[in-house]
């Protein structure tokens, strides 16, 4: 005997509170490699040995801010098309798209 069927019915959405508490904690991590990359931007031999992985993590933190604001947004499907990095853009366009 197997157990219960599956449901066919769309799983519950999240609660906005979890919503915004994914929010500030993605905005946390933003302002920490942020704060981390400044650091090591602060040392002339690193940030001149390292810009590209510098660059790399600025590109994340920025990242990090723009999903925030997304889902804190009272409107996210608005707050995606204010999303200026255009890869993140796009993956988040064709994800709301399926």
């Amino acid at each position: 005997m197997s157990g219960p069927a599956p449901s066919l019915s769309a799983p519950a959405p999240h609660s906005p509170a979890l919503l915004a508490g994914i929010a500030a904690q993605l905005a946390s991590l933003a302002a920490e490699s942020e704060q981390f990359g400044t650091v090591l931007c602060s040392d002339a031999v690193v940030a001149g040995s390292y810009l590209v992985q510098l660059q790399q993590i600025d590109r994340l933190a920025q990242s990090l801010r723009e999903m925030a604001d997304v889902l804190a947004a009272p409107d996210p499907q608005a707050a995606v098309a204010g999303i200026r990095l255009g890869d993140l853009r796009l993956a988040l366009d064709r994800a709301d798209a399926h």
